[in-house]
């Protein structure tokens, strides 16, 4: 058995993701693929278009044979704690061989060189960022020169795209955690990921996003040559059932509501706030009638957007910055959480019952009876997410709670 890891979003799964785990599997001659997927929020502070069942069944009718769900804490968090907490995830699986991303550089070498200095950080790259960071350069722009001046003959901009600021991320995860599995990089095909253009083919999931939004239909033959058949029918599905397609913009009375009436200090203990964002935050939410409006106003090239919206989502199940921090500093916390699989998966779930370093979720009933101290605590975050994100749905009929208890895990033969 030779095992594949992913760790994806799949918000939604279009043809640029086929790509990869087709040519990824073609790579390593994996014979099982297992991924970590973000749940109902992603990393960049959105909740996702339709729910992580839904996702999960594209993933499997993908290839995908086991689904396993990304702790919100992490989820929902910066590029650097979202790749750690993914990558953390399937090395305590303890079967994982590989692990594949895309990267718009294609290649490991000069993100392996970036990598080892930032886990590092040798003295003279601490120097040299903060030398530019005084002269009020901001953080990405500092590092990427600092690097630059370290690391000759790097790709111009090297650190500007994405993917190859995940893919750094992940090979950092790798390093901190002396992890065994082997890294591989497939190169991104088609548009960026930040593009809101609609191409013929391989457009980005933020335009496919973006389109919906619009009130493009999900039918629309642009989405032919982008969607595969199978996450335009569960799409449909979603929407026709009101459960989607879901934008932030939904929560925009609840998020207020909690701005305008929450206490500076406590706003404080709210991961990615500092500085005094809080009274920012308050001030700006009072003026604001929805969460774009605010987002914009809140927003600067200190304050980027991704992190305005992420400290507006992580107010909605309640994470403090001294839980992430203690999640983060213990190894040993965390679960195996069970979306989906199909008959090869399930060969996975034996392997993984026998060699995991952590709970494995299967029946979210037992959870209580699994898990205690701070994993318990990781994961009652999971479902105070749900709970949030179903109230989104346009039928009140379909916003019940405890949603992570009454639906079955997907499994597809």
């Amino acid at each position: 058995m030779k095992v594949l890891g992913i760790i994806s979003e799949y918000n939604p799964l279009h043809s640029g993701h086929i790509h990869h785990i087709r040519a990824s599997v073609e790579k390593t001659g994996a014979t099982h693929t297992v991924c970590v997927m973000s749940g109902n929020f992603v990393q960049r502070g959105e909740p996702s278009i339709v729910d992580k069942w839904s996702r999960t069944k594209m993933a499997l009718h993908a290839g995908i044979d086991l689904v396993l769900e990304l702790p919100v804490v992490f989820a929902c968090a910066s590029a650097e704690l979202f790749a750690y907490g993914a990558v953390r995830t399937l090395h305590n699986t303890g079967v994982v061989d590989f692990l594949s991303f895309g990267s718009e550089q294609g290649e490991l070498g000069s993100l392996w060189r970036i990598a080892s200095v930032l886990h590092d950080e040798p003295f003279e790259y601490r120097e040299l960022l903060k030398k530019y960071l005084n002269e009020g350069l901001s953080f990405p722009i500092s590092r990427e020169k600092a690097l630059h001046s370290i690391l000759r003959e790097l790709p111009g901009n090297i650190m500007s795209h994405s993917n190859n600021i995940l893919a750094v991320e992940y090979l950092k995860a790798l390093k901190r955690l002396k992890s065994s599995i082997q890294p591989v990089t497939i190169k991104r095909m088609g548009a960026s990921y930040l593009s809101t253009e609609i191409l013929s083919s391989f457009s980005s999931a933020t335009a496919i996003r973006q389109f919906l939004k619009n009130q493009g239909a999900v039918t629309d033959p642009v989405l032919s040559g982008n969607l595969p058949d199978f996450t335009i029918d569960l799409l449909d599905n979603e929407i026709k059932n009101h459960r989607g397609p879901v934008f932030a913009d939904a929560f925009s009375e609840i998020i207020l509501h909690k701005l305008r009436t929450i206490r500076p200090y406590m706003l404080r203990q709210v991961p990615d706030v500092t500085e005094g964002l809080e009274n920012r935050l308050i001030s700006c939410a009072i003026k604001s009638g929805t969460l774009s409006e605010l987002i914009n106003k809140v927003s600067t090239s200190r304050y980027p957007s991704t992190r305005v919206r992420r400290i507006a989502f992580n107010l909605l199940w309640g994470i403090t910055k001294d839980d992430l921090r203690k999640f983060l500093r213990d190894e040993t916390c965390g679960y195996l959480r069970v979306l989906g699989f199909n008959s090869k998966g399930r060969e996975l779930l034996s392997r993984i019952q026998k060699e995991s370093r952590l709970p494995l979720i299967v029946k979210v009933a037992n959870y209580r009876n699994q898990l205690s101290g701070l994993s318990r605590a990781m994961f009652e975050y999971d479902l105070k997410a749900t709970d949030s994100y179903v109230l989104a749905f346009a039928d009140p009929g379909q916003r019940a709670g405890e949603q992570d208890f009454t639906t079955p895990i997907i499994k597809i033969d």
